[in-house]
This record gives structure tokens, sequence and C-alpha cells, in this order.
């Protein structure tokens, strides 16, 4: 079964955004080898991915997806 979603790009735009960033740290391995650079890493990011995975991605879940993950049948 497949269902398609309308997003605001501004959302999507965070999310790419985010994921930029991640991507960029992520890519020198010597940086999350590093506990002080991953600990400032996610402190400046925490509120976004916070916001971004409980408020934005969650909403745009379909209610019966949602169901399924809080029920843990999905």
């Amino acid at each position: 079964m497949t269902h398609k979603i309308e997003i605001d790009v501004t959302e999507i735009r965070r999310v790419y955004g985010l994921l930029e960033e991640i991507h960029g740290f992520f890519h020198q391995p010597l940086k999350f080898r590093d506990t002080h650079l991953v600990e400032k890493f996610a402190k400046q990011h925490y509120d976004e991915i916070q916001n971004l995975y409980y408020q934005v991605v969650w909403n745009w879940l379909p209610k019966e997806v949602q169901e399924k993950i809080t029920t843990g049948s999905g």
C-alpha cells in the first residue's frame, strides 16, 4: 500500500539542511572519533533533530502509520 503526502518545502529544506550537516560531519572519520567534537555537534543540533523527529516528520506520517509505530506493529 503506497501513500502520497504533501510536504511543505520549508520542512523539506530543514530536513535536508540537517542531513547535510550530519553528512558533512560524519564524512570525516577523524571528527567522529573525537568525543569532544561529537558532543559539540550534538549540542549544536539536538534541538533541531528533536523538533524534526517529534513534530515535523512525525506529522508527515498518516495516522494509521503513526498508530502502527506507537503500538509496535509497524
